[in-house]
């Protein structure tokens, strides 16, 4: 079958299409015939070898897909064969086709009046809408009357954070790095945005949000931003790290090294005497030992959605063999929304 095989760690042109076994499904897996993959920023972080949830060199990167099982294994109801699903994994999901446990494999999710999402849709779905879902709602505890601020808002967390937050009721302040970006998740819901890349920004934040501040946080970015959003945070605020995009660093360069640390989203114990308020972090994908656990989440994030008739925001729909297009895309921090490659069989 046609894949991606990390052989090692580099830029995006280490990411080429090769041909590998196809695998079979063993005890408790189905195998899924991959009709689109979702790309997330943790799969940037693993090319360049920054990513601690990533298994050891070789392996096919890819932690979304969307796709119809084709084989199953034993102990898996034979009847899955040819239900549409969603893939959540560690890895395997740049490929033609990718095994994971029963459990995993999700029914594929429907808008409101059980209308069916598009496939570029799914594969926008599971990863960015869960950990959006698990950031506010598990971890952040949202209430209808917070106020809620979401960065980087114009990515796929983010633009799903946004509408999430927004049919929940609540008031939603929207930072990300380009006025285009801001535009459009106004139509999602966010009623006060501020760009993060103008001069001034903190002080645009601070006037935006004024003395009440912010509730809840969902913040991605790290560094100087995550600085920013914590100094708004209201009494009784919390703040739910889900990424750190501007992790970045190189073995050779301790000065790297040192940037990297100094950007990590933290808070310190005294501070947060002082504000009556936390931080808090979660990671998907450990939550895939969970399988329980993360049932229950799906089952109420997919009511929710089907209730309030959202979709994913796809910006970007490439053909697999441009994945490392793709990569670069998704580092120039220029995309919006979810991006999503096509395999070649799936279809206009």
């Amino acid at each position: 079958m046609k894949a991606i095989l990390l052989s090692r760690h580099g830029g995006p042109g280490v990411l080429r299409v090769t041909e590998i076994p196809t695998p079979d499904p063993g005890p408790g897996e189905v195998r899924v015939k991959v009709e689109a993959v979702g790309l997330n920023y943790a799969e940037v972080l693993s090319r360049k070898g920054l990513y601690g949830w990533a298994p050891r060199l070789p392996y096919v990167p890819g932690m979304e897909a969307v796709g119809r099982i084709d084989r199953v294994g034993e102990g898996v109801d034979p009847a899955r064969v040819g239900e549409a699903v969603v893939v959540g994994a560690q890895h395997g999901a740049y490929a033609e086709w990718v095994v994971a446990r029963s459990a995993q494999a999700l029914p594929a999710p429907r808008a409101g009046s059980g209308e069916a999402f598009t496939m570029e849709e799914n594969a926008a779905f599971t990863v960015n809408w869960m950990t959006a879902w698990v950031g506010l709602m598990e971890m952040g505890r949202l209430r209808p009357t917070d106020r809620v601020l979401v960065s980087p808002a114009g990515g796929g967390v983010g633009t799903a954070a946004v509408a999430i937050a927004a049919a929940f009721g609540c008031e939603v302040v929207a930072l990300a790095g380009s006025d285009a970006k801001l535009d459009r998740v106004r139509g999602l819901g966010a009623s006060r945005t501020v760009n993060y890349r103008r001069p001034g920004w903190r002080e645009a934040l601070a006037a935006e949000v004024g003395p009440r501040g912010v509730d809840v946080a969902l913040e991605m970015v790290g560094g100087g931003v995550f600085q920013g959003v914590k100094s708004v945070l209201a009494p009784f605020g919390r703040v739910v790290v889900a990424g750190y995009a501007e992790l970045d660093y190189t073995l050779w360069n301790p000065f790297s090294w040192w940037r990297a640390w100094r950007g990590t989203p933290r808070m310190g114990l005294t501070e947060m005497f002082k504000g009556s308020n936390g931080i808090l972090s979660t990671h998907l994908g450990y939550l895939l030992r969970d399988p329980e656990r993360v049932a229950g989440v799906w089952g109420e994030l997919t009511a929710f959605v089907r209730t309030h008739g959202l979709r994913p925001a796809v910006g970007h729909v490439l053909p697999f063999e441009e994945m490392a297009d793709a990569h670069r895309l998704m580092e120039s921090r220029e995309s919006y929304g979810k991006i999503v490659l096509r395999m070649p069989e799936a279809g206009a």
